[in-house]
């Protein structure tokens, strides 16, 4: 297959763009929504556990990693729709596409999409660093602010 043969451009509009974010802003507050119900608010462990299957999928290779270490290859890696640091314990989200999808849908930033998307990256997390790890949501705005523990 050649990637530059014609057949294989799309075209997209700003609209397409715009109908593609409303749409996956849905679906993710859909997910988010239903498994919150289902777990009765608990989603933390459903987090964690799709967050160390992505982990063990990562191309990375770490020897005797550090949070910080883990912290600014993650942030590497997901730099698209994130902008994120660690500031001692607390893990600081600057820009963060879930952020954008819970403004698109008028829901509560800090809410269950939120909780859900950083039970998964404590689950990443905890899967890079081979120890638990936990965070909790301090602050939520134009500047996310958790606490992270590693155990």
């Amino acid at each position: 297959m050649n990637t530059t043969d014609s057949q294989y451009i799309l075209n997209l509009t700003q609209e397409d763009y715009q109908k593609a974010t409303v749409e996956v802003a849905f679906l993710l507050d859909a997910f988010a929504s239903t498994i919150d119900n289902i777990m009765g608010g608990n989603t933390a462990p459903v987090g964690r556990i799709a967050g160390r299957d992505t982990a063990s999928k990562l191309p990375v290779h770490l020897t005797d990693p550090t949070l910080d270490d883990i912290i600014k290859l993650l942030a590497e890696q997901m730099h698209a729709g994130f902008d994120f640091t660690l500031d001692g314990t607390d893990l600081l989200f600057k820009s963060c596409i879930i952020r954008d999808m819970c403004a698109v849908r008028k829901i509560e930033t800090g809410g269950a999409l939120c909780r859900l998307f950083h039970s998964y990256f404590d689950g990443i997390i905890n899967g890079l660093l081979c120890r638990p790890v936990k965070s909790t949501i301090n602050s939520v705005g134009d500047l996310c602010r958790l606490q992270t523990t590693v155990q």
